[in-house]
């Protein structure tokens, strides 16, 4: 049975960018069309998380179906020729806000997820932000996404503009993923169908 690691798309429990103190007041950005977000998005960077098996999983999709406030998404990755996917409902919280929402054996967990910027065409950052129980601590995840399995020229410069500019994402903390025919290559399909732990 495959697991599901679960705080936004694939995270986990636990992380591996931890930071003192709660969540910061993080916003949306303005004007966000969640019409003109579904579809495919490729995951170009990420910040390790237990979900993806901290760098081990590759050739990462997010893909989103929206009907009005509400749809479906669908997270996909690769790990030693095996690639897992999990399905899950969405909803549109407020303007660039997220909420995924995912069941098995009649058990549901929701996770958030803030669109920070994005055009539509080219590029997407998003962001997640959980305070740990008991601690005076909080997990930070962040994802770069590409509607192509490049992210290159004009959307780049943007991209790598915005992480310059803001104050609560280490640009230094996310890792590469690999979409090249290696790194994509499965011999198995598998679905997620079990929380990796309860919260």
């Amino acid at each position: 049975m495959l697991r599901f690691f679960m705080v936004a798309f694939f995270v986990g429990a636990s992380a591996e960018v931890l930071y003192d103190g709660p969540c910061p007041e993080v916003r949306p950005m303005e004007n966000f069309s969640f019409k003109t977000y579904q579809g495919l998005w490729y995951e170009i960077a990420r910040f390790p998380n237990v979900g993806e098996e901290g760098a081990r999983g590759k050739c990462t999709t997010a893909s989103y179906t929206v009907d009005g406030d509400k749809g479906k998404v669908r997270n996909t990755q690769v790990i030693d020729g095996v690639k897992s996917y999990i399905d899950g409902d969405l909803s549109l919280v407020e303007p660039g806000k997220l909420m995924l929402t995912y069941t098995f054996g009649g058990k549901s967990k929701n996770s958030y997820l803030i669109v920070l910027d994005t055009d539509y065409k080219n590029y997407a950052i998003a962001y997640s932000c959980k305070n740990l129980e008991d601690t005076n601590k909080h997990q930070v995840f962040s994802w770069i996404k590409s509607r192509s399995q490049t992210l290159e020229g004009a959307a780049k410069e943007t991209v790598d503009a915005y992480l310059r500019n803001s104050k609560f994402i280490e640009s230094a903390k996310y890792i590469k993923n690999d979409h090249s025919e290696d790194a994509c290559k499965a011999t198995v399909t598998r679905a997620i169908t079990e929380f990796y732990r309860n919260y």
